[in-house]
């Protein structure tokens, strides 16, 4: 039995020494598509297309070629630490799969959580159009000039030129509306 755990704490160690190297040379991309789910593993259950909903498919969105790597890896490590230990082959054996597949999940969890840095929290000028926010510096009316407007947008405060077509413009501290972006850095806007 020393043979296998000896045979599965090398292989993993060097393939996951192996995907380490490719991820730092940026020939790694990763598995995980936005749900943590691998790509390569995402699959139905039967011919039907009912999606995976069983125990099994669940199985199925932890493994990944990276967290199977570390499962076989751990499950090497520690069936030799059983050994070591004067443990039974019966008892190595428990140990090993117990922490190989808690090294598969704990490896899913943290490419799960890794994922979500991947998200954009750029600010986009097609989302500023419904947008609150309110008059910073007086706009003057008919567009016959700019002023500056305070815009909430995707949670954040910024800060826009703005025109509006009001009759009498917009004095200081007036809650207003963006009705649309006028140009780059400038939104026209109206009174609440």
């Amino acid at each position: 039995m020393a043979s296998v755990f000896w045979f599965c704490a090398i292989l993993g160690s060097s393939l996951a020494a192996m995907q380490f190297i490719a991820t730092i040379l940026g020939l790694g991309g990763g598995d995980l598509d936005g749900d943590g789910v691998p790509d390569s593993l995402e699959m139905d259950a039967n011919a039907d297309g009912d999606s995976a909903g069983d125990a099994g498919g669940a199985f199925l969105k932890t493994l990944s070629l990276r967290s199977a790597t570390a499962g076989v890896a751990f499950f090497g490590l520690a069936g030799l630490a059983g050994q070591t230990l004067g443990w039974s082959p019966f008892a190595s054996t428990l140990l090993a799969a117990g922490v190989g597949c808690g090294a598969i999940y704990a490896v899913y969890l943290l490419l799960r959580m890794l994922s979500g840095f991947s998200e954009d929290g750029s600010i986009r000028e097609s989302t500023v159009g419904g947008a609150l926010g309110t008059v910073y510096l007086r706009i003057p009316p008919r567009r016959s000039g700019q002023g500056k407007a305070t815009v909430t947008q995707q949670g954040r405060s910024m800060e826009y030129l703005a025109e509006t077509d009001d009759e009498d413009g917009l004095p200081t501290g007036t809650p207003i509306v963006v009705v649309k972006m006028i140009a780059p850095g400038t939104v026209l806007v109206a009174k609440r």
